[in-house]
């Protein structure tokens, strides 16, 4: 087909008006006024839940998540055995780019949220995972597979990435002007920075590349920065909160305006290469509050980073045909498909939820619908079934939203790991047909996980919400009964766990004090000495493991409850039987007047309003507004409040703000028609009437007044009949799927079964800890040397040193001068070490257990040198520390990695010499540190002269050994990889 128009949409994560306007009016972000200035702007609706890979989604295809297929920001992988960051695959609808393909036009698409891997679509698509940069800053940086198509430019576009190691001072300067200040030894918050910055850059370059040496009509590229950058920095943005230290706030303040900045910069570049025949669309899927509605704390549930988003984004549109300096109302992130559907002179799906934004047009547009573009044959550029990715591009993925916070680790049990992650798919979709008013299909999935998971209550919270929408009291007061036994039954348990959590970090201050003093030993020796004591990026002593850390928030937001949400369901209950004074009590129970939420005054003032105490609905819908005055359900409280009382004009101004802000409202809609009818403006308010069934086909209420409009002003028998007929068939089946629609059942839960399900803190935990810290239990227990090494108890012979240096060779020494091995034969010989490798299962788990260690007193066993600072506190340890050349062991391990057909770390030799060094100078550190006993051999003199090596190993041990046999077990032909 083809066709001369171009479209650019640029999408900039959680960007937000309120910065941007300040930003605009000091004159530091000209490309974006510039656009506003020849355009069309506004503020852009999100959905709910506000997760940023389905509202991407919903943007590229106009549907609600329940109907696109992505709920999340992982998935299952196909076979079910583990789990992957969501993919393109999963996408069950057309993305716009696909119905262009259809119609033979050229898309280019950049790091669309979730687009990997890339689709063979008509043009050229860069996925989302090209621009994940190394969780390390010195870490290779391989490019993935399938993330550039086609697959001819992967290599050319590779060449254009950032790594972190290539920016300069100058590059980090504007956005942190006090680096100088950062401790970066400690503060680890700078590598975000660099991060975060060289993906942008990344994917700009990308995107400018591609624009510059492709044909093309569609143009998609997408910034994750600023979502990243205000995950991590919004919290120093001014003016400083309480919570945030001054040292802080002096040098990360300036984070988050010089993003925007940035963003400005490229922006300006984009618009430029599309040229001044393309229409530019640059919106975000949601804001992020920058000011006093930033929440203090973050809720301890997976994706609760997603409170920080404000449920506005923005939408500014320039170029051919588009409004000048206009402001458009309603706009919603569903509309984009149509709206560009619409550009193009092509239908939109009926099935999309969306509608064309036609305010932004200067002339009347030609509009037409098709049932559906996914009935439409033709080639889409789409996946087949099937695709799916591999584990290291799934792994680098999943480390990044785990470090933004969006995800928590999954867990090591890869089965606990699907069904966690698939109850997070449950929960969003579910949270999404309540978003799209489809509470009856929410509420199995709901009622499902409240009883399976019992100790998550947003479950159970999210449950009442789809009740009181369908007007199911009876339910919800059975519901709202067993979440406050739930919920206190939990708390006194967890109140208990919070006892035990000050005792251990209490005992940890003492221990963190005590490392700091050897610290400080060190230094004085050598000023590269590893710290002991480990402080997190905002400076505070590190008291617990990250596991310990995330069971500690657990049981701590349990110890707390919830009892203000309970007051405020218990007015809910009151109000459904219509015992709205019962219900304002309630809500003076709860506090709201303190409250900072917008909700809960509306709430009370929704109640006024049902008493007609009109005044004091509209100082409780004041005060939400001036929490946030784009607060739609305020502005709509307003208009209700000033309807009751007459006051017509303003009704009509506050409704019109209210689906301004919030245009898909079928409930806005409503209240405006009516405000409109009752000051004579009836064919207005049939308008809105119509729009408000439009928006929601059952809406009863909406039928009636158009039927008494059509019956007494309008006089249209026919369509009067009509809407009739509407209200009373939907009445009809509203009672009836009332009454076939499932009923909730609630499982009791006992004491004994919330013990089971809080998180422990025990002994494993504490190992866990010293894991992180890097040292062996010993040190923890301030042991004096002669108490850690006890010479009355029998020698524990330890053979240790790298992968690959010989350990297993004087394994095979001791045992056959006489000392008993402490192995299995789980690993059996092969082809590197066919003598076998003497080694014990139980060994590799001692990172999180060693209780069996006692069972090796009068053994000998070997650990890996990494694995050495595992061992617990006394015993009489005896090292036989092996060593070999750097060289020889990072090609003996490459061969013997050949051998198995495995691939190891994806590192370069020198690198993986720094790392061993690295590795040899901690042992080094640890075996001074705790006069731990060891005697050095090193490989090739033990090879050249294997009896002076043996005579040094009798010398060192108390045992008895035979000379002769020890001599005899070295072999010299299994020197294999020597060093030419």
């Amino acid at each position: 087909m083809g066709n001369s128009k171009k479209v650019l949409l640029i999408g900039w994560d959680a960007a937000d008006w309120k910065v941007i306007h300040k930003l605009m009016d000091e004159g530091k972000m000209p490309a974006v006024q510039r656009l506003v200035e020849n355009g069309t702007m506004g503020n852009m609706a999100t959905l709910f839940p506000p997760l940023s890979p389905m509202l991407w989604t919903s943007i590229a295809t106009g549907k609600r998540p329940y109907k696109h297929g992505i709920y999340g920001f992982t998935e299952p992988t196909p076979d079910k055995m583990s789990v992957q960051p969501m993919t393109s695959v999963s996408r069950k609808s057309k993305a716009i780019w696909n119905i262009l393909n259809q119609e033979d036009m050229r898309s280019i698409v950049v790091g669309w949220w979730p687009s990997h891997p890339a689709e063979p679509i008509n043009g050229a698509m860069v996925s989302d995972f090209f621009h994940k940069v190394p969780k390390k800053p010195g870490d290779p940086w391989k490019l993935m597979k399938n993330c550039v198509h086609p697959p001819e430019l992967q290599e050319q576009i590779g060449k254009i990435r950032m790594h972190p190691e290539q920016l300069r001072a100058e590059h980090l300067l504007p956005f942190v002007p006090n680096i100088a200040k950062i401790n970066q030894n400690q503060d680890s918050r700078l590598s975000a920075v660099m991060r975060t910055l060289c993906e942008c850059v990344t994917t700009h370059r990308a995107a400018s590349t591609l624009l510059q040496t492709q044909e093309w009509d569609f143009a998609a590229v997408y910034y994750d920065a600023i979502d990243h950058f205000c995950h991590g920095f919004m919290r120093y943005h001014p003016p400083r909160q309480n919570i945030v230290s001054e040292e802080d706030f002096e040098i990360y303040n300036n984070v988050i305006n010089y993003a925007y900045i940035y963003h400005d910069s490229i922006l300006e570049k984009l618009i430029q290469l599309a040229g001044e025949d393309t229409t530019v669309i640059l919106m975000s899927d949601h804001g992020f509050h920058p000011d006093h509605l930033r929440p203090k704390s973050i809720p301890t549930e997976p994706a609760g980073p997603a409170v920080e988003h404000r449920d506005l984004g923005i939408f500014v549109a320039s170029g051919p045909g588009i409004k000048k300096d206009h402001v458009i109302g309603g706009a919603n992130l569903l509309d984009v498909a149509p709206t560009i559907l619409t550009i193009y002179g092509l239908p939109y799906g009926e099935d999309m939820d969306g509608e064309p934004l036609l305010d932004m047009f200067e002339e009347e547009q030609e509009v037409s619908t098709i049932p559906s573009w996914e009935d439409v044959a033709g080639e889409t550029g789409q996946h087949e079934q099937g695709a799916s990715l591999g584990a290291v591009e799934s792994k680098e993925t999943m480390e990044q939203l785990i470090a933004l916070g969006y995800i928590d680790r999954p867990d090591k049990d890869n089965t606990v790991a699907v069904e966690q992650c698939q109850r997070e798919l449950d929960y969003n979709l579910a949270r999404a047909f309540m978003d799209g008013s489809r509470f009856g299909e929410a509420i199995p999935l709901l009622n499902q996980m409240y009883n399976k998971y019992p100790l998550e209550f947003r479950f159970g919270l999210q449950l009442s919400n789809c009740l009181q929408a369908m007007n199911r009291t009876e339910e919800l007061e059975q519901l709202v009964a067993d979440l406050n036994s739930r919920w206190r039954s939990a708390q006194k348990i967890a109140m208990a766990k919070i006892g035990d959590v000050a005792k251990i970090a209490k005992e940890r201050r003492l221990q963190f004090r005590e490392l700091k003093k050897i610290d400080k030993e060190n230094a004085e020796k050598d000023s590269d000495a590893p710290k002991l004591a480990q402080l997190d990026a905002r400076g505070k002593p590190v008291l617990f493991s990250p596991p310990e850390a995330q069971a500690i928030r657990k049981i701590r937001t349990v110890a707390r409850g919830n009892p203000q949400i309970l007051d405020f369901l218990s007015a809910t209950i009151a109000a459904s039987k219509g015992d709205f004074e019962q219900a304002i009590t309630h809500m003076e129970n709860a506090e709201t007047s303190k409250s900072r939420n917008p909700m809960f005054h509306n709430h009370l003032g929704n109640f006024y309003l049902e008493l007609k105490r009109n005044e004091e609905a509209e100082r409780s819908f004041s005060k939400a507004l001036e929490i946030d005055d784009l607060n739609a359900n305020s502005l709509l409280g307003m208009c209700r409040a000033s309807l009751q009382q007459g006051k017509l004009t303003k009704a009509i101004d506050f409704g019109r703000q209210a689906i301004g802000v919030k245009f898909h409202s079928p409930v806005g809609h409503f209240y405006l028609a009516e405000a409109l009818a009752r000051a004579g403006k009836t064919e207005l308010a049939v308008e809105s009437y119509d729009k408000a069934i439009e928006l929601n086909p059952n809406f009863v209420e909406a039928h009636n007044r158009l039927e008494k409009i059509y019956s007494t002003k309008l006089v249209d028998n026919d369509l009067a009949t009509e809407h009739r007929h509407a209200a009373t068939a939907l009445e009809s089946d509203q009672a009836e799927y009332l009454q076939e629609s499932e009923s909730i059942e609630l499982n009791p839960v006992g004491s004994e079964e919330f013990e089971k399900m809080l998180p422990r803190l025990e002994s494993d935990e504490t190992a866990e800890f010293l894991r992180c810290l890097g040292q062996p239990k010993r040190l923890m227990k301030h042991l004096d040397k002669e108490e850690t090494q006890p010479e009355d108890k029998p020698e524990i012979v330890i053979v240790t040193g790298l992968p690959r240096s010989g350990t297993s060779m004087m394994m095979q020494m001791l045992t056959s001068g006489g000392l008993e091995a402490f192995a299995d034969e789980t690993r059996q010989p092969d082809e590197s070490n066919p003598k076998g490798y003497y080694e014990s299962e139980k060994v590799k788990k001692l990172p999180y257990q060693n209780n069996w260690v006692p069972e090796a007193e009068g053994k000998v066993m070997k650990v890996v040198a990494p694995l050495i600072t595992y061992l617990p506190q006394g015993f009489n340890y005896k090292l036989v520390y092996m060593t070999r050349d750097l060289d020889e062991i990072v090609e003996s391990q490459r061969v013997m990695l050949e051998n198995l057909n495995k691939t190891g770390g994806d590192l370069t030799p020198e690198k993986f010499k720094l790392m061993f060094l690295s590795q040899i100078r901690s042992l080094g550190y640890l075996l001074k540190l705790n006069g731990i006993q060891y005697c050095e051999i090193d490989y090739h003199e033990t090879i050249k002269d294997p009896t002076a090596s043996a005579a040094k190993v009798q010398e060192f041990l108390t045992a008895e050994l035979s000379m002769q046999q020890m001599v005899q077990a070295v072999d010299p032909s299994l020197y294999r990889q020597k060093k030419q």
